[in-house]
Formats: structure tokens, C-alpha cells, sequence
């Protein structure tokens, strides 16, 4: 069974002029954590994981030109990672189902969705290349929903020289206000607290 170390980078966009709803993006990153371990730790997946992967959420930082910088961070969050894997050979293009959870200082997310297998021999045979694109199932009330993408590398041979690890993005759309006005249980205010460094709010829409 791979581990798992995530990192997400997510990026503020400019809404487009018709737009009215907010968008907020976060980065952290996850690092598989055996401590972690819980017995419930994909009993929100709709589906049977045979691979289960308990981490925790810490922010890195980044040079100026964006590159992220190696070392450790201080963990802010818990992270759930939960895949059935049929392809155990990873061939390019193999998909899995992939159940990811995060537990931030701002509330509680999940997600949904498939990993697609992009290389399984780069930098050298063995190593996996994979992305992942789910839909988030679970998030705070203050947001409308959105989705969550990784560039994931997997040591599943445990080759000496390679860390299991993952880039991801999370992006979430704040709801309409008038829309939430009227729409019961329609988000709120987004609550104040997030990793350090990790919460962009994308600039307002230009006329």
C-alpha cells in the first residue's frame, strides 16, 4: 500500500463579469501520518476502498517565483484519503475512485471522484504519475460547492529516492447572496479562519 504525502497549490481566478458569486481557492499540503489512523476513516465513500490512507494537513511556503519550498511545516488539519484500486500494474490511463476528506481550521471538506494513472515510468519504472479530479461533496455553509484537482506522484514499490506525494487545488464558489436570501439553508458568511497563507479570495470583477 502506497503512502501518501499531499501538497495542494490552488490558485485565485477573475471571475467573469456576469458572475456574482465569490470564488476562494486554498493550498496545504497532507502527509500520511500512521497516528492518524481511525477505524472510520473511509466511512463516508461510496464505495469499498482497498486503500486507505490517514495523513495530516500542514501550509508550505513558497519562493517568490512560486516554487515550493522543502522542509517541514506545522500541521493545521487532518487529511482521508480512501481509493479502490483494480489496476494494481497503474497502466497510463487506469482510473480509480478516490474519496479525499479534509478537516481545516475553517470546517470540514470531502470530495469525489477519479484519479487517472498519467505514467507508471517516470522518473524511472515504478513510479506512478497520477492526477485527480473530484467534485466536493461536503463544505462549510458559507460556500455553494466546487471541486478539488491533484497532480499526485505514487511509490507503490517503495523504490528508495521517491516520496508518495500530491499537488492539489481546492476551489470553492461562495452563493449568490440575493440567491441565499431567499433559499433556505443558503450560505452564510465564510467563517474567518484559515491555514496561514492558504485562503485567496479572488479579485472582484472589473466593469
Amino acid at each position: 500500500m502506497p503512502r501518501l504525502s499531499v501538497a495542494v497549490v490552488s490558485l485565485a481566478l477573475v471571475l467573469p463579469l456576469s458572475a456574482r458569486a465569490g470564488e476562494v481557492s486554498y493550498q496545504f499540503r497532507t502527509l500520511e501520518d500512521p497516528k492518524a489512523a481511525d477505524p472510520n476513516l473511509c466511512q463516508g465513500a461510496p464505495f469499498q476502498a482497498n486503500v486507505k490512507l490517514p495523513g495530516i494537513v500542514s501550509v508550505p511556503e513558497r519562493d517568490a517565483n512560486g516554487k515550493l519550498k522543502a522542509g517541514e511545516q506545522k500541521a493545521v488539519g487532518k487529511a482521508r484519503a480512501c481509493a479502490l484500486v483494480t489496476d494494481r500494474t497503474f497502466a497510463e490511463g487506469s482510473q480509480a475512485d478516490m474519496y479525499a476528506s479534509f478537516d481545516l481550521p475553517e470546517g470540514h471538506f470531502a470530495a469525489v471522484g477519479k484519479c487517472t494513472a498519467v505514467s507508471n515510468a517516470v522518473p524511472r519504472p515504478g513510479v506512478v504519475l497520477v492526477g485527480c479530479a473530484l467534485k466536493l461533496t461536503e463544505f462549510p455553509p458559507a460556500y455553494a460547492g466546487g471541486f478539488a484537482t491533484s497532480s499526485s506522484i505514487f511509490n507503490p514499490m517503495n523504490l528508495p529516492g521517491y516520496n508518495t506525494g500530491s499537488l492539489w487545488t481546492l476551489r470553492l464558489f461562495e452563493p449568490d447572496a440575493a440567491a441565499a436570501a431567499v433559499t433556505p439553508g443558503g450560505g452564510g458568511k465564510p467563517q474567518e479562519k484559515a491555514p496561514t497563507g492558504a485562503k485567496m479570495r479572488a479579485p472582484a470583477p472589473t466593469k
